[in-house]
């Protein structure tokens, strides 16, 4: 026993050095000694302190720039919101002016962190006025919306800006002349741009998408930047960094500095990027190419390094990310048949995002479809899109364009497609992927509707309605496609209509449900009930009154139960609706169809 005991002593000595050895050589999250940045409260910055920002204007090196403070300006961008005015004092930076893509290099004062140098005063440039926002503001980006448990917010600045008084206020530093009033600050000091640099994109697709991509806030600039060579993936205040919003064949990338590090977190910009709060933005490092002086606007030309973490939200004073953190993302691939056997393929990581992931992958696609066709106009696209969503099976859509401007037709429905999948009313869906097979043909292959005749204008319930569809063509003779309609025997209404025509009008006369779905699967159902341009939609239409209830259409419903469901004491929600289709067929064409016609038939 004695012995036993001594073995059982061994074992649990061994076993605790074990355990120690095992957490030393784990990465640790916590706070390294060389994080601990000090920081200057808000009320600590006096008119007329000098001191220094940090930033990269070549390779990775971090540089620094010194500045004086002007003064301080209350409320800038909101209650209780000021920003730190001041003056660069070196001779590159009054040439320059405020450089975008600078937005969140720290600024220091006696080697204490400030702020993050945000906003630019764009005119005169020999003042090279600039705006820093104070570390205050930034922190509360980080302390309350963490990604998970995070230590508490750094002592002495949890008043910082809290007694502004609700006016603006700049006070000169000693000896600064030239001080600009507060109407122009207001006016001209805007944030500095954080400019979405765009490869692999040919500048007539950009410029197609230029007022979708202006409308959401981006500063879009064709570059040609690729992946860096040189980067420093163990970010430090003035680092250059970058929120991914798309990689592989198609980059777009924007480029800002860190502004503060904490272990593994991150606050960077000084400002929103796209200010979408809660976010999955993918983070990389960066290389500075150099900086572009410009008198309209001076930006640094960078490269995008690998996605090392994740942008987790996206606020007005800054952006808050963690590295290590894997984001979520949707993979882009779009295969390419061209005539003559060759295959092209393009392929790409995609942020998600409700508002610009479709407007992306729509660019993407339209470009991978140009850059096969080439200089090619009369050809005819086929197209296969699969959606993979996990828990779902697989969303599969057929559809067809024709002629020069075909593959800007199927891009632009895409992006209607995407749209109102990630935007709809259930929850957002993480797409594992987003495939696109297209098959070019050459000649244009489209056909119009050019007439639609009955065999006669009344029936009996029970009869069939037999029709003929004439067909024009481009470069080719006309044809005309027989169909036989059935009209069913339990028919109890005085008059049907028979319609005839291609997807979006059969869609249209598809009577939508207004009330919403209900659960994601129901918006899937929906999505594969899509109709393609290459075929005709034949619709027999009654007009009766019908219900939709939990996303689904109930039509021709009996009197007593319309009333049941149209009742104030009803608990769900329905939508009446005004006609309902009997019955329905699509017919296939060789190529792309369009137009649409409807006729009515009394019943006897």
């Amino acid at each position: 026993m004695k012995r036993k005991a001594v073995m059982t002593m061994k074992s649990l000595i061994s076993s605790f050095f074990a355990v120690a050895a095992f957490f030393f050589l784990l990465p640790s999250s916590a706070v390294r000694a060389e994080d601990e940045i000090p920081v200057m409260p808000l009320s600590d910055v006096k008119p007329g302190m000098t001191g220094e920002w940090r930033s990269v204007v070549s390779g990775t090196r971090i540089d620094r720039f010194p500045l004086q403070v002007v003064g301080i300006a209350q409320n800038f961008i909101g209650p209780q919101r000021p920003v730190i005015i001041c003056r660069a004092l070196d001779a590159t930076n009054k040439l320059t002016g405020p450089v975008a893509g600078m937005s969140g290099s720290p600024v220091f004062i006696n080697g204490r962190l400030i702020g993050a140098y945000a906003y630019g005063f764009l005119w005169p440039k020999d003042q090279a006025l600039i705006g820093v926002t104070p570390i205050g503001q930034m922190l509360e980006v980080e302390t309350n919306y963490p990604p998970g448990l995070v230590a508490p917010p750094p002592q002495g600045l949890a008043q910082t800006g809290a007694s502004a008084p609700p006016q603006w206020l700049v006070a000169p530093a000693s000896g600064a002349a030239n001080a600009p009033s507060p109407a122009a600050l207001q006016s001209a000091m805007q944030p500095l741009p954080t400019p979405l640099f765009v490869s692999g994109v040919s500048e007539r697709v950009l410029r197609r998408f230029s007022s979708r991509l202006a409308a959401l806030g981006l500063d879009v600039m064709q570059a040609p930047s690729g992946p860096a060579r040189e980067v420093n993936n163990d970010l430090e205040p003035g680092s250059p960094l970058a929120g991914v919003l798309m990689s592989g064949d198609f980059d777009f990338a924007g480029t800002g500095t860190v502004t503060w590090r904490s272990g593994n977190r991150i606050l960077a910009f000084g400002h929103p990027f796209l200010q979408s709060g809660p976010s999955e933005m993918p983070m990389a490092s960066a290389q500075i190419l150099t900086v572009v002086q410009s008198v309209q606007r001076s930006f640094k030309l960078s490269n995008t390094g690998p996605v090392i973490g994740t942008i987790y939200q996206d606020r007005l004073t800054a952006v808050a990310g963690e590295i290590g953190r894997i984001p979520d993302m949707t993979h882009f691939e779009a295969w390419v048949d061209a005539p003559g056997g060759r295959t092209r393929t393009f392929q790409g990581e995609l942020f998600q995002n409700q508002m610009l992931s479709p407007v992306i992958s729509s660019i993407s696609l339209e470009e991978a479809l140009e850059a096969t066709m080439e200089a090619e106009q009369e050809q005819t696209i086929y197209m296969e899109t699969t959606v993979e969503i996990p828990g779902y099976q697989p969303v599969k859509l057929l559809d067809a364009a024709s002629g020069e401007a075909g593959g800007v037709d199927l891009a632009m429905r895409e992006l209607r497609m995407y749209g109102a999948l990630l935007n709809n009313p259930c929850r957002f869906p993480k797409v594992k992927s987003l495939t696109f097979h297209a098959r070019l043909v050459e000649g244009r292959n489209e056909s119009w509707l050019d007439s639609l005749n009955l065999d006669r204008n009344e029936a009996r319930p029970g009869a069939t309605l037999r029709a003929v569809i004439g067909l024009r063509h481009y470069h080719g003779e006309p044809t005309m496609i027989p169909v036989a309609i059935p009209v069913p025997a339990d028919l109890r209404a005085p008059e049907v209509r028979v319609f005839v025509g291609d997807a979006d009008a059969a869609q249209r006369m598809d009577e939508p449900p207004t009330v919403p779905p209900q659960t994601l699967g129901q918006v899937l159902d929906r999505l594969r009930h899509s109709r393609s341009h290459q075929d005709i939609c034949v619709k027999l239409l009654e007009t009766a009154p019908g219900v939709a209830v939990a996303g689904r259409n109930l039509p021709d419903l009996p009197p007593s139960v319309m009333a049941q469901f149209q009742s104030p004491n009803a608990s769900l929600q329905t939508a009446t609706l005004s006609r309902i289709t009997l019955w329905e067929t699509n017919l296939p064409v060789a190529g792309t169809f369009s137009g649409q016609m409807t006729l009515p038939v009394r019943i006897k």
